[in-house]
């Protein structure tokens, strides 16, 4: 199995590990992390209903677009 964040080949000890090793588990939490605060961010800033169905129509396409 690779690690998900620097995919270095690695023998996970549980079938739920992703990462090699601590510093690729802090890396995806802090890339998370920053993640989370631009969306609120970005949140704050909406104001109408109209923008924040368009905030999520864009993000909703943001996201289909990673998964693939």
């Amino acid at each position: 199995m690779n690690c998900v964040i620097c995919n270095t080949p690695f023998e996970p000890t549980n079938k739920k590990h992703q990462h090699c090793g601590n510093n690729c588990s802090v890396s995806l939490y802090a890339a998370r992390k920053k993640v989370r605060q631009s969306i609120k961010a970005a949140l704050k800033a909406l104001k109408t209903p109209e923008e924040v169905n368009q905030f999520n129509l864009s993000l909703t396409t943001l996201l289909e677009g990673t998964s693939q």
